[in-house]
């Protein structure tokens, strides 16, 4: 997400999502990962798939480094 957010800050994504920015932040970094409904908001944002925005390659290793 962070490519996928270039210039803008988080709080400024977050605010256009209508979602606190401390969530956002904590998404972005892993930290949380978000129930099926912010998914889906999210990837309509950054005009991607659920897929490519939480399940790609790179993504599936963070992810599963943090369940380890």
């Amino acid at each position: 997400m962070i490519h996928l957010r270039g210039t803008k800050s988080q709080k400024a994504v977050a605010e256009d999502l209508q979602i606190p920015v401390s969530t956002y932040a904590m998404i972005e970094s892993g930290h949380r990962f978000p129930r099926r409904q912010l998914q889906m908001k999210l990837a309509a944002y950054f005009c991607v798939t659920v897929d490519e925005l939480f399940f790609s390659s790179n993504d599936h290793e963070m992810w599963s480094n943090k369940i380890s």
